[in-house]
C-alpha cells in the first residue's frame, strides 16, 4: 500500500478510535463563571448587569484586535513521531505540508503516542519483528504485553491509537480492527477505567483556610501566590492548565472585574470551538476572598519581576528568576494549600478543585447550565460522571451565602 493511503486510513479513522477510549469525558463549549457575586454565573446574568455585557464583548475585541503569535512550526520538530514523520515522507507532498499535517498533532498527544511507539519498538526488537511491516497479530500481542505489565484500559487504548499510525492493514486500521476492538473491551471488562474519585473534600473547608490568610497587604509573595492560584482554580471551575493560560497581555480590568481571553488552544478546543473570555468579578462582603482585590495585589508585587523577560502570564514563579509556571506547578501549588487546609492530599490531587468546585455548586442549587458553561462541558453527563461528586460533610447555601451569614 502506498504512503498516501495508507496516511489517508490513519487520518480518517484516529478520531473515531480516539472517541472510543473518552466517549464521556465530553469537550468544551461557551464558558463563564458559576459563582453568583465572585463570578458571572453565566450569559443571563452577564446581561442583567449594568454594561457587563459591553465590558465582555469589548475584551473580546481587544484580544482580537492583537496579533496572538502563532505556533511556529519549528515546533514540529523531526524528533516528533519520526515513524508517521517517515510515511509522510513517502507522500508527495511539499516539506512545508509535511511540517503542518505533523503539527495537527498537539505536543501533548505526541508525547503520549511516542511513549508507546518507543516501547512498540523495543518490543519488535526483542521478538524479530519489523515494526514497520507487523501484522495485526504482532500489535495484538504488543498490547498484552503492556496488560500483562499492569497498564489499565486508557494507557492500553492510547497505544492501540499510537499503533493505528504505524502498521498497516487492509481495508481498515489497526485500532477499528474487529479483534483489536473486541479485545480493547476485554481489557476493560478485566481492568475498567473508572472515575478517579467517588466523593470529594467540602469547599468550604479551604475557603475557611483561605479566609485566615490576611491581611492580603501583609501576605507575602509566596502565600499570596498560593492563595490567588487556589481561588481561581476554585471560582472558575477550570483546569490547571486552563489557569496557566491566563495572559496578562490578554487581560481587560473594568470598575469590578478581570476579563481573561485565553488565547491559546486547551484540552478540549476544537475548530470552531473555544473558551469564552474569563470574567472574575469583586466580592465585596469579604475582600480576604475577593479574587479581584488579590489578582490586583498580585499584579502590584510582580510588576517589578516581569521586566527581565516576555513575563506576560499571570502566575509566575515566587522564587528566583520568577519564570511563568506551568500546569503540574500549579496543581503543586494548590495541593500544598488543600494540605494545609486539612485535606487529605494522599487522595486528592491539586486538580480535584475543578471536581469539589462544581460539584459543590450543583449541591447547592445552582443550575446545571451554569455549572456546564463555567467548566466548559457540553454534556451533562460528562459533568455527572467525572465530576459531581458527593461531599463529605453537610453544607448550606452557596459559597457566598455561608460567607454573608456569618458576617
Amino acid at each position: 500500500m502506498d504512503g498516501l493511503t495508507q496516511l489517508h486510513k490513519q487520518l480518517v479513522n484516529e478520531s473515531a478510535e480516539e472517541d472510543q477510549g473518552r466517549q464521556s469525558r465530553g469537550g468544551t463549549s461557551d464558558t463563564r463563571l458559576a459563582n453568583p457575586g465572585m463570578v458571572s454565573p453565566g450569559n443571563e446574568n452577564v446581561h442583567a448587569a449594568p454594561n457587563s455585557a459591553n465590558t465582555t464583548e469589548n475584551a473580546t475585541n481587544t484580544a482580537k484586535r492583537r496579533d496572538c503569535p502563532a505556533p511556529s512550526l519549528e515546533k514540529t520538530e523531526s524528533s516528533r513521531l519520526p515513524s508517521v514523520r517517515k510515511i509522510l515522507e513517502r507522500v508527495p507532498i511539499s516539506r512545508k505540508a509535511n511540517e503542518i499535517i505533523m503539527a495537527s498533532w498537539r505536543s501533548s498527544t505526541c508525547k503520549q503516542y511516542q511513549s508507546y511507539l518507543t516501547r512498540w519498538e523495543h518490543y519488535c526488537a526483542d521478538n524479530n519483528i519489523d515494526p514497520h511491516n507487523a501484522s495485526i497479530e504482532n500489535g495484538i500481542n504488543f498490547l498484552t504485553h503492556l496488560y500483562e505489565n499492569g497498564l489499565g484500559y486508557s494507557a492500553i487504548n492510547t497505544a492501540r491509537s499510537a499503533l493505528s499510525m504505524v502498521i498497516d492493514t487492509s481495508g481498515v486500521t489497526f485500532g477499528t480492527h474487529p479483534l483489536v476492538t473486541r479485545f480493547l473491551k476485554g481489557v476493560y471488562e478485566m481492568k475498567p477505567s473508572l472515575p478517579r474519585y467517588t466523593h470529594v473534600w467540602d469547599v468550604r473547608t479551604v475557603l475557611t483556610y483561605l479566609n485566615t490568610l490576611s491581611p492580603l497587604r501583609d501576605l507575602s509573595l509566596k502565600v499570596l501566590t498560593l492563595k490567588l492560584t487556589t481561588l481561581l482554580c476554585l471560582l472558575t471551575g477550570q483546569r490547571c492548565q486552563t489557569i496557566a493560560k491566563l495572559n496578562t497581555e490578554y487581560m481587560q480590568k473594568t470598575q469590578n472585574s478581570y476579563i481573561f481571553t485565553i488565547r491559546e488552544t486547551l484540552k478540549t478546543s476544537k475548530p470552531g470551538r473555544h473558551l469564552e473570555p474569563i470574567e472574575l468579578r469583586e466580592y465585596k462582603p469579604n475582600p480576604n476572598l475577593c479574587v479581584v482585590e488579590h489578582i490586583t495585589q498580585y499584579l502590584e508585587l510582580t510588576t517589578s519581576l516581569r521586566t527581565h523577560g516576555p513575563h506576560d502570564q499571570l502566575l509566575i514563579s515566587f522564587a528566583k528568576p520568577h519564570n511563568p509556571v506551568s500546569s503540574s506547578t500549579i496543581g503543586r501549588w494548590v495541593k500544598s494549600v488543600l494540605k494545609d487546609a486539612g485535606i487529605d492530599t494522599s487522595e486528592f490531587s491539586g486538580n480535584s478543585g475543578r471536581s469539589a468546585s462544581t460539584s459543590y455548586y450543583k449541591a447547592s442549587g445552582l443550575p446545571l447550565a451554569d455549572i456546564l458553561k463555567a467548566g466548559g462541558w457540553t454534556n451533562s453527563l460528562t459533568f455527572a460522571k467525572y465530576y459531581n461528586k458527593l461531599i463529605n460533610n453537610n453544607f448550606g447555601t452557596t459559597v457566598l451565602e455561608q460567607y454573608s451569614n456569618k458576617e
